[in-house]
């Protein structure tokens, strides 16, 4: 019989636990999995790069996948991101965080209104500040299901969310895939034979969808933009009724804020006439927020007054001017806040008035500019972006059909209709991963067993 000594004891148990060291290592590798890439870090890819595909590595995406999936968004009208992880990177729960703080450093880049995709191996999962609450989830699903590749699958996605943003949502939510791709040969010659009957019919429709989509915004670009040119005249009289005051003062008192006024008003025409897209129409207001502010100094020096204090401009009507105090508001039916107003509005809600809105004509109708729906968002960005970005423009729009434009936090009220909830849980917008795009092929197989973090139907 072998003795042991205590010596050999120690070194038979140290092999012991290097053998279960080996062992608990070969067995775990989802605890070695890479965790999520850090916001900030994949934004700035986004931005620098101009990718909208950000690729860890450890992804199962081959390069050809990733330059389809990648010229599949950079194709797409709709803004969507996507982050490509490898498998087991996140949970369901870390998705319902990670996606908002995604969007978050978009908001804050002045992309307020995007979709983003994550790809955890080859299951997907997505949320939006553009798409209807608890969209983004019924498309992942829908997407998921109808494909069995991820290329297609992603293709799908993408053209689903479009449809959404031109709302032919009954084709979004189509059960088969929006893009062709996964079935046999059988399904491909009934396809085929389809498409000769009734191909022309298609093309008809998809026709006079793309004109309706075109000629619905055209008309909303024309009326956004009608609004910006009567804030630019409104200006370009204040200026004029002001202009006999500042010549019986010293030049040297207003000169500098008297030019600044009058090379904004300039600039502002100018900036107007080359409008092409909505966007644009955030330069223009921008620019009338700098002018008026510099014609408030100038107000205040005729009136032999101080400087005024560098605020945000009248919430209830921007052509007021800079604000002197927030007050609290609320919209009829929402929750009160806080928003900057001028004096008069100020005065006027304090005492239990209405304020002077600024409203604006919206199907025939005229009503405040901030009930007037998402098409108004480059319109309010240009004065108020300026004032603490998404931050502010989501505290004074919540509860408003422009809330949801600005990511409608805790929505409600005149947001209902758009992605006004985003708060993972409680009826958000935050879709959860639907599987993997069928389980077959290169998919991995089995059920990822996601589902809608929100619940609710879309």
């Amino acid at each position: 019989m072998t003795m042991k000594t205590p010596l050999g004891r120690v070194g038979a148990a140290l092999a012991a636990l290097l053998a279960g060291l080996i062992t608990l290592l070969a067995l775990a590798p989802a605890a070695m999995a890479a965790a999520p890439p850090d916001p900030a870090t994949v934004l700035s890819s986004w931005k620098n790069a101009q990718d909208p595909l950000f690729v860890m590595s450890g992804s199962p995406l081959s390069s050809s996948q990733q330059d389809e999936i990648r010229q599949a968004l950079k194709d797409s009208k709709s803004k969507i991101y996507v982050v490509a992880m490898p498998d087991g990177s996140v949970t369901t729960s870390q998705v319902s965080t990670y996606i908002p703080q995604l969007l978050s450093e978009l908001d804050k880049a002045g992309r307020s209104s995007a979709t983003v995709a994550l790809l955890d191996g080859n299951s997907l999962f997505a949320g939006s500040t553009e798409l209807p609450k608890n969209a983004a989830g019924t498309l992942t699903r829908l997407a998921t299901s109808s494909n069995t590749d991820v290329v297609t699958g992603m293709q799908d996605f993408v053209n689903r969310v479009n449809l959404v943003r031109e709302g032919d949502v009954k084709a979004a939510r189509a059960k088969g895939s929006t893009v062709g791709g996964g079935g046999g040969s059988g399904v491909l010659v009934g396809i085929l034979g389809i498409a000769v009957v009734g191909g022309a019919g298609l093309w008809v429709v998809g026709r006079r969808n793309k004109r309706k989509r075109e000629e619905r915004e055209a008309a909303e670009l024309a009326a956004v933009k009608q609004t910006v040119e009567e804030d630019v005249t409104k200006f370009g009289e204040e200026i004029t009724a002001l202009d006999l005051d500042v010549k019986m003062l010293p030049q040297s008192e207003t000169n500098s804020d008297w030019q600044r006024a009058l090379d904004s008003y300039e600039r502002a025409k100018t900036e107007l006439d080359a409008i092409k897209r909505p966007d644009d129409l955030r330069t223009v207001t921008s620019t009338l927020e700098d002018g008026r502010y510099a014609l408030a100094c100038v107000k205040a020096r005729v009136n032999n007054q101080p400087l005024p204090e560098r605020l945000p401009p009248c919430f209830f009507n921007p052509q007021h001017g800079p604000s002197v105090r927030n007050v609290h508001w609320a919209p009829p039916g929402g929750a009160v806040r806080d928003v900057p107003a001028c004096a008069a509005d100020a005065e006027a809600i304090e005492r239990g008035f209405d304020p002077q809105m600024r409203e604006v004509m919206v199907n025939g109708h005229r009503r405040p500019y901030w009930d007037a729906g998402p098409a108004y968002q480059p319109y309010a960005y240009g004065y108020y972006g300026g004032f603490g970005g998404g931050d502010l423009l989501t505290g004074m729009m919540v509860g408003t059909m422009l809330g949801s434009a600005f990511g409608g936090f805790g929505g409600g009220g005149y947001g209902a209709g758009y992605a006004a909830g985003m708060e993972a849980g409680g009826g958000d917008d935050w879709g959860g991963g639907g599987g993997d795009f069928g389980g077959g092929g290169d998919w991995g197989g089995g059920d990822f067993g996601g589902g809608d973090f929100g619940g609710g139907d879309w």
